[in-house]
């Protein structure tokens, strides 16, 4: 009987191209260009924040944290696991981010917490807050600040995912995009501006669209047709967004001037807090570079101290100066001044530059100011000035005309303790809590001295003294930085401290004393930049700059009849005054080289750490390692991103070698046309071929070999022919063989071929992102057939 060695089914017939696999999962990778897109969403609405941290510094934090977050997300669903998981995982991968960049030497294996965790946690958190409450923007960067923006920047990465991935509501997701601006439209004076909103539009519309091809293609997988009806969807909503973010800014109070995002920011609270330098001064001279550049050029023969405020209430856990909304004096043009007698009028031109504060830098005391832009106030109290339209020093150049007072030691030797009545009893008040350490040390300090001048005199050389040593790290590693009374206690018993300490203390032993004090608070006089110009009635002005390294506190007492008078107990920090030099002068002395006054006579030795210039080079700055750390993960991530990247290709050439050995070591021949065929079918996909649900393998060949050549064409022709015989052929039963010569060598000739045809970007997502791989053509069961006939 003879055997029927190929009956192939009619094209009408229930033929196709792919083995039927009933009940596998359809597989999809769709969701990792949604993720894609989530990503780019949300960097680009970060963009507005650049107006509220000063400088870029936090964008690669930002971008390390996100990436992260969103690439664990996205592994979570590549490995099919429950849609439940994803979020999860964001939330893990957003711990161990912040873990590995802000708490390096508190964590076990880099990225769980460990010991001194809590601790750093709450003192990042309390300059984070400090900041807040106490800057105007662009506030300056800082390691706290920088922890509270990647994790407020994770969440919401998380939150956009799991909205436009997991819960598939794309245009939702704009709402947490949105909460990112409210920031910027709350705290800048310009609100979000017209770029940074335009980057947060694309960013959503990117996330829209990326979301409704997803979507098309789920459903065209099913329907076969494409549809607009996410996208449609999506974009009517976020038109409405956008027509809401615009006009319903016009009926709301608060903002100042124009509409979102361009308009004035939402001032709900009527003037700004302003800058609270006593705050944040540790981290303005812990900061590795100096921001807010200021230069000023004065007639005075000696460098200025330049004052933004005065601290006068010491009895909570934070000093913050008093605005006294109801008591300033509109206009500066014209000030009144203390009752201090004057010899000579000062003129000092300012340019603030970057820096940026309600509270405006003058030298004191101020009688005059000319040239400012805004509505400004003085306090006749104190001679602060501060804006009172919501404005601030940044980008402005004034001219400052002060009164200078005559001193001398011998003048204020001779002053008698100030009458209680006149000077306001705030500037004597102390809470019944004070430590005990500070009023001990304040009776051994002046015992046996009754003189006001005298007692100032012997405290602030205390301070100077051998056993104090400067520094800006040893509060933050001690866990006492900050400027309450306890904080002045801590720092009396560890005698290590900056200007905030030393400035604070001397106010709070001299109240004690009976001395009324307050702690002014702004730059110390900086360097000297050269230049020496010419004012309108031939003055000399000598030029300085000053940045945010120059950040001072000290200490003003007060005179009967003289008024407020600086002192300086901060070794190594700004300008002794030649009133307040000691008559006896220490034995072995050594230079003060960060004295700028020519005057001055040498200061004490310090015998603790180094000077405080070798303490903030060589000591690592809380900024720059949370930057270190996170350049590192973010090299690490871009190291996995590459390989991952790459993987695809290599897991596809692996297959094609795997399928290449099998039928090349076929001797028998059985299941190796299938392994071909499975090969060719796959490399069509890759380049942009894929088998349509109604193909046969004849209508899919006579798609593929319409634009190749005769040798190409018939080496397809040879490939179909082969694997419908085998396929479907009675070979099995009646043990013929069927017809598979030279096969690899054919699907060789329609790779060329396939290749030579298309286009660049077809030929790159071939060879790295092939589309065989999420579907393939199933050829296990054809090469568990190959491996079957081996073993045989």
């Amino acid at each position: 009987m003879t055997a029927t060695l190929f009956r192939p089914p009619a094209d009408g017939q229930a033929q196709r191209v792919l083995p039927s696999k009933p009940g596998t999962p359809r597989r999809s990778h769709w969701h990792l260009l949604v993720s894609a897109a989530s990503f780019g969403a949300v960097m680009l609405t970060s963009m507005s924040l650049s107006g509220v941290i000063f400088g870029w510094t936090w964008l690669t934090p930002v971008l390390v944290t996100v990436g992260t977050v969103l690439f664990f997300m996205a592994l979570t669903r590549a490995s099919r696991l429950p849609s439940y998981f994803a979020p999860l995982a964001g939330i893990l991968a957003l711990a161990g981010s912040l873990i590995w960049q802000f708490f390096p030497s508190q964590s076990t294996l880099g990225f769980f917490p460990g010991d001194g965790f809590i601790g750093r946690l709450t003192i990042l958190l309390g300059h984070a807050e400090n900041t807040v409450v106490s800057q105007v923007a662009p506030v300056l960067p800082t390691a706290g600040l920088f922890l509270v923006v990647c994790a407020g920047m994770g969440l919401i990465a998380v939150l956009v995912d799991t909205l436009a991935n997991t819960l598939r509501m794309p245009a939702t997701a704009g709402l947490a995009l949105l909460a990112v601006l409210v920031v910027p439209a709350v705290v800048r004076i310009n609100s979000v501006g017209v770029p940074a909103f335009i980057a947060a539009v694309a960013g959503f519309l990117l996330l829209l669209g990326c979301a409704h091809w997803r979507e098309s293609r789920w459903e065209s997988a099913s329907s076969g047709e494409l549809s607009g009806a996410h996208l449609s969807r999506g974009l009517t909503i976020g038109a409405l967004a956008l027509g809401i973010a615009v006009v319903l800014p016009l009926a709301i109070p608060g903002f100042n001037s124009g509409a979102f995002p361009q308009g004035a920011r939402v001032n709900l609270w009527g003037a700004a807090t302003g800058l609270n330098p006593i705050v944040t001064l540790g981290n303005d001279l812990r900061n590795p570079n100096g921001f807010g550049r200021i230069e000023y050029s004065t007639t005075s023969d000696d460098p200025l101290y330049l004052r933004s405020v005065t601290l006068e209430d010491f009895s909570g856990q934070r000093w913050e100066p008093d605005q006294r909304l109801g008591q300033r004096v509109a206009g500066v043009e014209e000030m009144s001044s203390d009752a201090q007698p004057f010899a000579a009028t000062t003129v000092t031109r300012v340019s603030t530059d970057s820096f940026t504060s309600p509270w405006l830098l003058a030298p004191y005391a101020p009688v005059s100011v000319e040239g400012l832009n805004g509505r400004w106030a003085y306090d006749p109290g104190n001679l602060s000035i501060l804006a009172i339209d919501g404005g601030s020093t940044a980008q402005q150049e004034y001219l400052v005309r002060s009164a200078e007072p005559v001193l001398t030691r011998e003048r204020l030797q001779a002053i008698p303790p100030a009458n209680p009545e006149s000077v306001p009893e705030q500037f004597l008040a102390l809470p019944d809590s004070v430590p005990g350490i500070i009023g001990e040390t304040t009776a051994a300090v002046v015992d046996g001295i009754s003189n006001p001048y005298d007692q100032a005199i012997a405290i602030q050389q205390f301070l100077r003294g051998p056993s104090f040593v400067y520094s800006v790290d040893a509060p933050v590693d001690g866990g006492y930085d900050g400027n309450s009374l306890d904080v002045m206690a801590r720092f009396l018993e560890s005698k290590s401290g900056y200007c905030v300490h030393y400035a604070g203390t001397m106010a709070v032993m001299a109240r004690q004393a009976g001395i009324p004090s307050r702690v002014a608070v702004g730059y110390s006089p900086g360097t000297p930049t050269g230049d020496v110009s010419r004012g309108p009635n031939d003055e000399r002005f000598v030029e300085f700059s000053v940045n945010s390294k120059d950040a001072h506190a000290w200490p003003e007492l007060y005179f009967e009849g003289v008024g407020w008078v600086r002192f300086e107990p901060t070794p190594s920090r700004g300008s002794v005054p030649e009133y307040a030099f000691s008559t006896v002068v220490p034995t072995g002395p050594v230079p003060n080289e960060g004295n700028l006054n020519p005057n001055a006579l040498p200061v004490p030795p310090s015998t603790g750490t180094p000077s405080p210039q070798a303490v903030e080079e060589e000591s690592p700055q809380a900024v720059r390692e949370s930057a270190e750390r996170s350049s590192a993960l973010g090299l690490i991530l871009g190291g996995v991103l590459v390989l991952l990247a790459l993987t695809p290709m290599a897991m596809r050439r692996m297959r094609t070698r795997r399928r290449r050995r099998s039928v090349t070591a076929n001797t028998e021949g059985v299941g190796s046309a299938t392994v071909a065929w499975a090969e060719t079918v796959e490399l069509a996909a890759d380049y942009g071929v894929p088998p349509l649900p109604t193909d046969t393998p004849r209508t899919f060949e006579q798609r593929l070999r319409a634009g190749f050549d005769e040798g190409p064409a018939a080496a397809l022709f040879r490939l179909r022919r082969s694997y419908e015989e085998e396929e479907y052929a009675e070979f099995a039963v009646s043990g013929a063989q069927p017809r598979t010569a030279n096969s690899w060598e054919d699907v060789q000739a329609v790779a060329d071929a396939l290749h030579e045809s298309a286009t660049l970007p077809a030929r790159l997502r071939a060879r790295f992102w092939p589309r065989s791989l999420w579907q393939p053509f199933g050829a296990q069961r054809s090469e568990e057939v190959v491996a079957a006939s081996a073993s045989r």
